[in-house]
């Protein structure tokens, strides 16, 4: 049960401080409302819980051993998410004309895929494996114990961002103010991106 607690404080600040998947639902929020990015938080949600799944598999233990093909993934992903950062720079939506094709933008596959490529999840997974399942007994049972649990923390945690980005509207009422909200979203979610690939970086050099 401690262990449980424990692990629930963890997903708890880990899902709920800043990274790329917090700024891209603040984001689709703040530009299509907080009902369009319930998709995107799903999908987060259950790819998070996915890869926890996944690494206590055993698949983060062998790109945990494997320094080469860790660094090979996150720049992979660090560069995918720097193409997402550059658009979100760069976009100067109509606030006047929210059309439904617009408002597709980042759905329920978005927010899976997202959770695959990005080097805050893989690193919070193959925590999970380290701290709170290595020294457990019944580890089969713990880990699906431990997945649903990081699902269930993962929808409210990042449903905080969507309602910021909601509440952020009525600010946002003008095209200059959006277009500079933006700029600085796209900003830090490229530093939250490759803070730590650089770090990666750094240490395997």
């Amino acid at each position: 049960m401690e262990t449980i607690l424990a692990f629930c404080a963890f997903a708890f600040v880990a899902l709920i401080t800043p990274g790329p998947t917090n700024f891209l639902i603040l984001s689709t929020s703040q530009q299509f409302g907080i009902n369009k990015s319930c998709t995107l938080i799903a999908g987060a949600s259950v790819g998070a819980a996915l890869l926890v799944l996944l690494v206590g598999l055993g698949l983060g233990q062998s790109i945990s051993y494997s320094p080469a093909l860790q660094l090979i993934l996150s720049v992979a992903g660090g560069l995918w998410l720097t193409v997402l950062a550059w658009k979100i720079f760069h976009d100067q939506p109509n606030l006047a004309n929210m059309h439904p094709q617009a408002q597709q933008k980042h759905g329920f596959w978005a927010g899976f895929l997202m959770q695959l490529i990005n080097p805050k999840s893989w690193l919070m997974a193959i925590a999970v494996m380290t701290v709170y399942l290595a020294q457990t007994a019944q580890y089969s049972q713990m880990l699906v114990i431990l997945t649903l649990l990081f699902m269930l923390i993962a929808f409210p945690c990042l449903f905080v961002w969507a309602w910021l980005g909601q509440m952020s509207q009525k600010w946002l009422s003008n095209p200059g103010r959006v277009a500079a909200f933006n700029k600085v979203l796209g900003v830090i979610l490229l530093i939250s991106v490759w803070h730590p690939i650089l770090k990666l970086l750094i240490g395997s050099a």
